[in-house]
């Protein structure tokens, strides 16, 4: 998942419904540093996600990419 900050990190979440039948919110988290993306179809696949990321712990020389 690359190098991140010892201490904390940003993301953008943005949430949006589209208008299927039934109407569906999706989900999209972003990295403001790296402008990489990620997109989910349920609020399950943004919480494995947070829980894999911090799942690594951070390294004394972890910098952003």
């Amino acid at each position: 998942m690359g190098k991140r900050p010892l201490r904390y990190h940003s993301f953008i979440l943005t949430f949006w419904l589209e208008t299927a039948d039934p109407p569906t919110w999706r989900i999209r988290l972003e990295d403001p540093h790296t402008a990489v993306r990620h997109g989910f179809k349920e609020i399950q696949g943004l919480v494995q996600f947070l829980e894999a990321w911090t799942a690594v712990p951070p390294t004394e020389d972890s910098t952003v990419e």
